[in-house]
């Protein structure tokens, strides 16, 4: 069903009249297939926190450390860690979480540097990345053996408060979907 929701919505622009009202009551009907965590909430990408969150906020939502970055060169960021969560349903995803000291700072300081590591376009080497630490952690190889294609592991992030979340995801939509009950646990809402 998920393919058949793919190649309507590719070809949407060339529907008109009466089939452009069928195909887009069908697109949306497919778009209540997915994740049954962001569409029972309000879902922010940017959104302040009412308090500065700390690694161990994070660690409290059952999030693993896995490693820690040097933050050097990584401008006026406080840490930088990358860790594994279970989503449920799904299994282990990677989230790279960079605490910065306000919400301002992760906004004008944090953004720059999350859109570089994330989405089609991140930066998979070290000579092209803003921030080399962590490079090789933000790729994926996808397809195997030596036909595989190097690509990005994070297909978007969101930032909550302080602290910028790279999530695990194959697009921005499929990465925020993953992020969602993630971040709802962060907030204190329940995934």
């Amino acid at each position: 069903m998920n393919n058949v929701c793919k190649r309507i919505t590719g070809r949407f622009q060339l529907i008109s009249g009466a089939i452009f009202i069928t195909a887009l009551l069908f697109v949306v009907g497919c778009g209540s297939e997915s994740s049954d965590f962001s569409s029972d909430s309000t879902f922010e990408k940017i959104a302040d926190f009412d308090r500065v969150l700390s690694i161990s906020d994070v660690q409290d939502i059952g999030w693993k450390k896995g490693k820690t970055y040097d933050v050097t060169g990584l401008d006026n960021a406080d840490s930088a860690y990358v860790g594994f969560w279970d989503l449920p349903g799904i299994g282990s995803l990677n989230y790279e979480i960079r605490v910065y000291p306000s919400h301002q700072i992760a906004l004008e300081k944090g953004m720059p540097f999350a859109q570089d590591a994330s989405g089609s376009g991140a930066s998979l080497n070290a000579e092209d990345a803003m921030w080399d630490d962590g490079v090789r952690d933000r790729r994926i190889i996808v397809g195997g053996g030596s036909r595989g294609s190097q690509n990005p592991r994070y297909g978007d992030f969101v930032i909550l408060g302080n602290i910028v979340i790279l999530c695990e995801g194959r697009t921005s939509e499929h990465s925020l979907d993953q992020c969602a009950p993630f971040v709802a646990l962060i907030r204190g809402e329940g995934a």
